[in-house]
């Protein structure tokens, strides 16, 4: 009962998406109309949801048309359960980033002069080996594969989201913000769902006790949902007021990285240097070898999805060549991710061969931002390490 919207990817217990499409009119069921939402667990798909026909057809029918509808999502269930490792989770890794394609033919099969899709292909594995269900629900396999998706980043979201639960629920949201940044905005649902799920109890929550097993039927309501996002904002506020305060009371210019400084570094120093900003910002590093590394300077990993990275520190603009680099690298270390980083800018054409491919670009700007979080969290540093001199300081002075 909890879903993602294909669309702007954020978390809800809807069935279509509050964020997408408002209606001028304020009007609820008109803004949940466009977006397609993927659901955690298939059970919710509407296609296994009995729609009804009128008060007398679903008194004579509904309990026997629903039984079978029962049975085909539990032949569903068991054939994806099966087939979803290798072939579902490798084949959502091979077009993570290649986007949804709308093309695809109705009726599975080979056709006149036909151009097949990697889905339409992918169906016919998945026909071919029993899965006879994708040749009368032709739009089963994209939410399957949305599904497969979404579960892969819960996964990692739940394991981060374990380390921030406190006494308190407005503790815990603290806890996750100062980490996580502005991402409650898409995610507080999917962080109420985790709660929910691991029987976490907070008195502020009250959950429906009938949306576990009724589609449509939502976990928390969107006015509850909405109040809590005010509060996280709020929250949010109160931590850049706060950082603020620490870094003017805390500033030493000699302590701090600039783009100045930046831009004084060679090559070899400018991959050590992203060494340190992305192992501050909590990534896990691996640094390759000077030679030989095909595309790659370094890799980072974080909720179980692993980034290659190609460093370039230039003072003029960065081309194709670098993305073209950082595909490769992609594709030869299997990564999930692909990104260029850069203290200068890019040419269009290697912006435009990055969006093709979905490579990440951090320029001149983007890299501003990870400086200023990485200047934060030495005054962050300074600040815990001054508290832990001063506790010393007494323990040492009593015990003396």
């Amino acid at each position: 009962m909890i879903y993602k919207c294909s669309s702007c990817n954020r978390t809800s217990f809807q069935t279509a998406c509050p964020c997408c499409a408002p209606a001028p009119t304020g009007d609820l069921d008109q803004k949940l109309a466009t977006a397609q939402q993927v659901p955690l667990d298939p059970s919710f798909y509407p296609e296994f949801q009995y729609q009804t026909k009128g008060f007398l057809k679903d008194l004579i029918g509904k309990k026997k048309e629903q039984a079978q509808l029962n049975g085909l999502l539990r032949s569903v269930l068991r054939k994806y359960s099966e087939l979803k490792k290798p072939y579902f989770a490798n084949f959502f890794h091979t077009i993570n980033h290649q986007g949804m394609e709308l093309d695809d033919a109705a009726t599975p099969g080979a056709r006149a002069n036909g151009s097949y899709t990697n889905r339409e292909l992918f169906r016919e594995v998945l026909i071919r080996k029993g899965f006879t269900e994708l040749e009368e629900l032709p739009y089963l396999l994209d939410k399957l594969l949305l599904t497969t998706g979404f579960n892969a980043a819960y996964l990692g979201f739940s394991n981060e989201i374990s380390r921030h639960i406190q006494a308190s629920l407005h503790a815990s949201l603290r806890s996750w913000i100062e980490e996580a940044g502005t991402t409650f905005r898409d995610d507080l649902s999917l962080f109420f769902y985790f709660l929910w799920e691991n029987d976490i109890q907070y008195t502020e929550l009250e959950y429906s006790e009938e949306a576990p097993s009724n589609f449509g039927i939502p976990l928390l309501t969107w006015t509850t949902i909405q109040t809590w996002l005010n509060t996280c904002e709020q929250i949010h506020f109160d931590i850049l007021v706060q950082r603020l305060a620490t870094k003017l009371e805390h500033f030493d210019p000699s302590r701090f990285v600039t783009m100045y400084h930046v831009d004084a570094m060679n090559g070899y120093d400018f991959e050590r240097f992203l060494v340190d900003v992305f192992q501050t910002a909590g990534y896990d590093v691996e640094e390759t070898k000077l030679s030989g590394d095909q595309g790659a300077d370094l890799f980072v990993s974080k909720f179980g999805k692993k980034i290659v990275i190609q460093a370039k520190n230039y003072s003029g603009t960065v081309g194709n060549a670098a993305v073209q680099e950082a595909i490769a690298a992609k594709s030869f270390y299997g990564c999930d991710e692909a990104m260029v980083v850069t203290n200068s800018s890019f040419t269009r054409s290697a912006i435009e061969l990055a969006e093709a491919a979905a490579v990440r670009l951090i320029g001149r700007r983007d890299l501003q931002g990870y400086l200023d979080d990485h200047n934060q969290r030495i005054i962050e540093r300074f600040r815990s390490d001054g508290a832990n001199d001063i506790s010393s300081d007494t323990t040492a002075f009593t015990t003396g």
